[in-house]
């Protein structure tokens, strides 16, 4: 299994938006390599072979399109890279809240770097 973590500097990402880059784990959350966030995320995470993204903030728009893809997603988490590879190890990592779109003054599909 390949996850990704939506990382800004070295924590995680406070919204997926706003990632400047993810961070490719193996499935003991060992660093495979980083990805420049560039161009449509859900594209970008397929092709990389992306099972489980690990994120901050998430639209509820984005959140159905990359669980249709087959890409889980573990959203409102935050913290540092090293805190959240060791929760991912000890099996202890939990989504904490998600917000919607609307909550955030946008329609379903605005996001930046989104579809």
């Amino acid at each position: 299994m390949i996850a990704a973590l939506a990382v800004c500097g070295e924590g995680l990402a406070p919204t997926l938006g706003s990632a400047e880059e993810f961070l490719l784990l193996d499935e003991n959350a060992g660093e495979l390599s980083r990805l420049p966030c560039s161009g449509k995320i859900p594209g970008l995470l397929k092709r990389h072979g992306v099972e489980l993204l690990v994120c901050g903030g998430i639209g509820c728009c984005m959140m159905d399109l990359l669980s249709a893809m087959g890409i889980e997603v573990v959203p409102g988490v935050s913290g540092s890279i090293n805190d959240v590879q060791d929760k991912i190890r000890s099996g202890s990592l939990r989504p904490g809240q998600q917000y919607t779109c609307a909550e955030q003054g946008r329609t379903c599909g605005s996001c930046p770097g989104s579809f």
